[in-house]
């Protein structure tokens, strides 16, 4: 999924239909120099706002801001981060109003981490040579403080030995997903981890708490594939964990997913009985409740892009095989499989409908959602709408938990928080409700579904703060402060080479 991609999209459907080929030229000129100038005022932003903060001057000179203006640093010693971003822009001819995003993180005058984050109006005044000037600055309302005495997690990959080795990128191998597999698969107790980068598997062997033994396995992708995913889970129903493995490709050729079959902590690759399928990833889970896991495939294409960005028909259907027990398995498919020809980028298999037994949530790019479950007949059924999970966006991940302690559980959805997407609709002509609803999630960022009774959601993400995942690639339910409430941990970015703006 390419950043620039969504802005030139927000752009021309922004466009109303009715408007003369001239028409639309002017309206997109007008977008194009209202980024233009907002643009320059975010270079404004890191250059004469942050940078000073960052170097320790935390008031302001004349010509940068007026008298007295000055973000929440009062308790700061020292700022090491500094982030200002406009999710409003309103230009005039002599000023700008805009809605800004701030965050300050750095060190307090108690020696702890302190982290600040707040919204507020701003006006801004346009200065020569195409520079700015802060003209004033509203109370900011809803400051947000986190203070940490001590880093809460400390990096400790190199000092364990989870290091995986230096790889070309001659054929863009940076931009292919790696996969991770944490299971005690030597059953002594501590847990490993099975680490695929495109062309090679790792194991890292536990010999200590926070050590591990670096192992390459014997196993490589098949001709012209790359690894894509890595799944583990008990496929002959022995006791110990398997792993499955997915490979994808840019060109025709096809194989068949891979299963390591685990005999006493060792990995071998043994026929899976799945059909060659370039698949993305897989969801391992037993859906059909009786005792064997079973396999979703996921598909993405990485050389196509969709016709239709915001529901795009083009990709290919969720495959459903149900696991035998001996490394065998029965596929099963919906009676309405072709209608669904989503582009799949991750699932979740959890009973989120209260049925007693996993269904499987499937985020998918560009377009709406599934939720599947088998029928009393084994097939495979769509209910999304029944639960009201459809949730149209970028999806790129999905976690479950019982968020607030009901007993039921949640749901959270990665999607994408686009900053410009917000400002660019803001300016934009849609006449259609429909398509401005559909817009407005698409830059909107993260979903949380809270679970109610009888089987609905109740979507809460801005209410609750958590929607602003950036350009979110995958989400997770944690404890991350062992204080008995699930915390969410969100991992953003992309490749932006020297652009950063769409971070």
């Amino acid at each position: 999924m390419k950043p620039l991609l969504m802005g030139v999209l927000l752009c021309l459907v922004s466009v109303p239909a009715w408007a003369s080929g001239g028409e639309q030229a002017r309206m997109l000129r007008q977008l194009n120099e209202r980024e233009a100038l907002q643009d320059s005022l975010e270079e404004f932003f890191d250059k004469q706002l942050c940078a000073p903060i960052k170097r320790g001057r935390f008031v302001w000179p004349e010509d940068v801001a007026a008298s007295g203006l000055h973000l929440p640093v009062e308790r700061f010693v020292s700022v090491e981060n500094c982030s200002v971003r406009a999710l409003g822009f309103e230009p005039g001819p002599q000023e700008a109003s805009v809605r800004l995003l701030f965050e300050l993180d750095g060190i307090d005058s108690e020696g702890q981490r302190r982290t600040v984050r707040g919204e507020t109006p701003a006006t801004f005044r346009r200065m020569p040579k195409s520079s700015w000037r802060l003209e004033h600055l509203e109370p900011v309302r809803g400051l947000s403080e986190t203070v940490r005495p001590q880093p809460r997690f400390h990096e400790q990959a190199e000092a364990s030995g989870l290091v995986l080795p230096d790889e070309s990128r001659s054929d863009a191998s940076f931009m292919r997903n790696g996969a991770l597999a944490v299971r005690d698969f030597d059953g002594d107790g501590l847990l490993d981890v099975l680490a695929a980068n495109p062309s090679a598997l790792f194991l890292f062997r536990a010999t200590a708490p926070l050590r591990y033994e670096r192992l390459q396995l014997s196993v490589r992708p098949p001709r012209r594939t790359w690894f894509s995913s890595l799944a583990a889970g008990d496929f002959d129903a022995d006791g110990d964990p398997d792993v499955l493995v997915t490979t994808q490709t840019e060109g025709p050729d096809r194989a068949p997913p891979l299963l390591l079959r685990n005999d006493g902590g060792t990995l071998t690759s043994v026929p899976s009985g799945l059909p060659r399928a370039n698949a993305h990833t897989s969801v391992v889970s037993d859906i059909n409740g009786d005792g064997h896991l079973d396999v979703v495939l996921l598909y993405y294409s990485v050389t196509m892009t969709p016709e239709d960005q915001l529901n795009a028909r083009d990709g290919r259907p969720s495959r459903f095989f149900l696991g035998q027990g001996n490394l065998t398995f029965r596929e099963v498919a919906p009676p309405d499989a072709r209608s669904h020809p989503h582009w799949g980028l991750a699932a979740v298999a959890a009973d989120l409908a209260g049925q007693g037994r996993p269904q499987v949530y499937v985020a998918n790019d560009f377009g709406d959602n599934d939720l599947w479950h088998l029928d009393a007949q084994g097939v495979p059924r769509d209910i999304t709408d029944a639960h009201g999970l459809r949730d149209p966006g970028n999806g790129m991940s999905a976690d479950v938990g019982d968020l607030d302690g009901d007993g039921r559980l949640d749901l959270y959805v990665a999607n994408m928080f686009s900053k410009a997407g917000t400002r660019v609709l803001a300016a934009a002509q849609v006449t259609s409700p429909e398509l401005r609803s559909r817009l407005d999630k698409f830059a909107a960022g993260n979903t949380l579904y809270l679970a109610r009774e009888g089987g609905r959601f109740e979507e809460v993400a801005l209410a609750r703060g958590v929607n602003r995942g950036l350009w979110a690639w995958g989400s997770i339910f944690l404890d991350a402060d062992d204080d008995g409430r699930l915390d969410l941990a969100v991992a953003n970015g992309f490749y932006s080479a020297p652009n950063r703006k769409d971070l």
